[in-house]
């Protein structure tokens, strides 16, 4: 497979995506309504919404990564029609044309949220389609691999995570608030990893498999904190800030257990200390 789409290539994920496939030697095209900053490679302006354009862009393609979509938990209260358009329906057209255009492997990028209920309208676009699409792999037989991210951190985010919000702080030595008792955990993943992850999966052993990437090891938000503070030699201090505890907060302890075999196995470029230190350089 040598002709890459990447929908959202532009993005936080995607862009370390793209650079990784470039650097693979990968003919990659970028799909995405933000002009991307890597320079020499294909892009095209546009949105998943006029299917009429995405069977045009999808001819000769072999594999989609599909990282497009609303993914801001925060924002999804107060956009869910927008989050209902583009996370399913134009998503479904992007699925659509790749079944016309006979696109080898459908890659999706969804998330370790759909373990659990965190998350509401997000995380029920998430499982919705990923349902949409093993029905058209059992319908019209459309190879696909999902991928479910856990928390992913590094160069190039929004800048409204957890690490990157507490890096800022520890910094310039301000107080560090954590939304209740600090006591959620998360899986935090370098997005380098999750980018040379990625690309493992193409392989076709992982073809039509659903499949969690992440170190499978719970941090508390607590510990991060105290773990940031020591690694910048910060005089920060912690408060928590138990009367705002943060509505429907993504806790990995409160999720089912997940089978080692529904993780991806691959072994991590980073930890979460070198991965800390590398995003502060």
């Amino acid at each position: 497979m040598k002709n890459i789409l990447v929908t959202g290539g532009s993005g936080f994920v995607g862009s370390h995506l793209v650079k990784l496939l470039v650097r693979k030697k990968f003919k990659v095209i970028i799909l995405d309504i933000k002009k991307p900053k890597i320079k020499k490679v294909n892009y095209i302006k546009s949105s998943l919404s006029n299917l009429k354009k995405l069977k045009k862009i999808t001819k000769k393609i072999d594999c989609v990564f599909h990282l497009a979509g609303v993914s801001d938990i925060t924002k999804v209260k107060s956009i869910p029609l927008e989050t209902i358009k583009n996370n399913i329906l134009f998503s479904s057209y992007l699925l659509e044309a790749c079944r016309i255009n006979k696109v080898k492997r459908f890659i999706f990028a969804s998330s370790i949220y759909t373990h659990g209920k965190a998350g509401n309208l997000y995380t029920s676009s998430k499982i919705a389609m990923e349902q949409i699409i093993k029905n058209f792999n059992l319908l019209f037989n459309l190879n696909y691999t999902i991928l479910r991210y856990s928390t992913i951190y590094g160069a190039h985010n929004r800048g409204v995570d957890v690490i990157t919000l507490f890096t800022k702080k520890a910094k310039n030595n301000k107080q560090i608030k954590i939304h209740g008792n600090g006591l959620q955990t998360r899986d935090f993943v370098h997005a380098e990893d999750i980018a040379l992850a990625s690309i493992y999966a193409m392989n076709s052993k992982y073809k039509n498999k659903t499949l969690t990437i992440g170190h499978n090891k719970k941090t508390r938000i607590i510990d991060l904190a105290k773990k940031i503070i020591k690694l910048t030699n910060s005089q920060s201090k912690i408060f928590k800030d138990k009367a705002n505890k943060r509505e429907d907060d993504f806790d990995l302890s409160k999720l089912k257990k997940i089978n080692k075999r529904d993780f991806l196995k691959y072994k991590f470029k980073y930890n979460l200390d070198n991965g800390i230190k590398t995003f502060l350089r």
